[in-house]
């Protein structure tokens, strides 16, 4: 072969293998792909839709709010929502962390000061949303973060709060800044909607976790803009597999 040929060729595979190795950082791919038909039959829990008689007014909303969110958990197919199960409080669901995490239920129950008789009133409801969480929670995972620029800064970010995390997929929704406005129509800032897949030791339940991190630049004047920074704003339990 002449020499010529064969250091296009040499070139050509170096190039390829390094496109596969950033493919393989990034994980991409699987963030653009559709969202997969899931035609299983839903399956409803056999329990009490109201709590039980004589567990009071607290311990009813409660069970009615955890019903809800089981039947979120029951019916979630990848391509009926973006979403799991419906936020309550605090940008997060405390039905479900206590269903599927023992050390939150144990905390859940402590912050309400729920002696046994209030711990046998959820018991129904939590137990059932445990139950559906390992049907459908494995099923839900982030879609569409594709873009890869922020990477570093969004895992740098989480890792504050999960300094074990390991990281399946990270990315932005958009190559494009969303730009915040004064009344004046001044920006103040611009903006992207970020997210990190990882899993953590540190979780006791099993499943990885969603943590949604944006990433902004101030307005400092005159078309510019600082530095990227990022904005930690919640975490959400999801699947493990892509």
């Amino acid at each position: 072969m002449p020499l010529g040929e064969l250091m296009n060729r040499s070139q050509s595979v170096i190039a390829v293998a390094a496109f596969a190795l950033v493919a393989a950082c990034h994980g991409s791919d699987t963030q653009g792909k559709e969202a997969p038909d899931d035609n299983t039959p839903v399956e409803h829990a056999n329990i009490p839709p109201k709590v039980a008689p004589g567990c009071g007014i607290v311990y009813s909303i409660h069970y009615g709010d955890a019903m809800k969110t089981l039947k979120d958990a029951e019916e979630y197919r990848p391509k009926l929502r973006t979403y799991y199960v419906r936020e309550l409080s605090d940008n997060r669901n405390e039905f479900l962390l206590a269903a599927i995490s023992p050390k939150f239920r144990d905390d859940w129950f402590g912050s309400h000061k729920s002696d046994e008789k209030g711990k046998q009133c959820m018991k129904p409801v939590i137990d059932a949303l445990g139950e559906a969480a390992k049907r459908t929670l494995p099923k839900y995972r982030p879609r569409g973060y594709v873009h890869h620029d922020d990477d570093k800064l969004i895992e740098k970010e989480v890792k504050k709060e999960f300094p074990d995390a390991k990281f399946i997929e990270t990315g932005v929704s958009s190559d494009s800044w969303e730009i915040e406005k004064l009344r004046n129509g001044i920006p103040s800032s611009r903006y992207k909607y970020g997210m990190a897949w990882f899993k953590s030791a540190s979780i006791d339940d099993g499943y990885c976790r969603i943590a949604y991190v944006n990433v902004f630049q101030d307005y400092t004047g005159g078309g510019n803009f600082g530095d990227t920074k990022p904005n930690y704003l919640k975490v959400e339990p999801a699947g493990c597999n892509k």
